[in-house]
């Protein structure tokens, strides 16, 4: 539940979930090039992308609406694409352009769920809600 003024129901900032739901999409993009575009001689098949997207997909519309459990599980997810990709970049170096560009978005997802989750931890224990 999203309240006026762009925070969520606990007040905070909905800044790094619009952050996080961007990161998803960047990762989404990051597969779709990498089966499009991607050069090495072994890159995931079509149906390996497709369950390798579902999750980024499926975090997206709680993500943009707010929704804390959302933002759990998608920081988990973004954990699994950095470990991924890492591992990825370095066993397929001709790729390695959309790994790097998948661990980077799942980095950066990753580090504003705990931004928020840091800052929600610190309303609740004060006790403003």
């Amino acid at each position: 539940m999203t309240l006026p003024g762009g925070r969520t129901a606990e007040g905070l900032p909905l800044l790094p979930l619009k952050l996080m739901t961007a990161m998803q999409g960047l990762i989404v993009a990051g597969y779709l090039g990498l089966l499009l575009g991607g050069t090495a001689e072994i890159r995931p098949g079509v149906l390996t992308t497709l369950l390798m997207l579902l999750p980024a997909i499926a975090v997206i519309p709680g993500l943009w609406r707010g929704h804390y459990k959302t933002m759990v599980w998608a920081a988990l997810f973004d954990l699994f694409y950095l470990l991924v990709a890492a591992t990825d970049a370095w066993a397929a170096p001709a790729d390695r352009g959309w790994h790097l560009l998948i661990a980077i978005a799942a980095t950066v997802g990753f580090l504003a769920a705990w931004w928020h989750s840091i800052r929600r931890r610190r309303l609740l224990k004060s006790g403003r809600r």
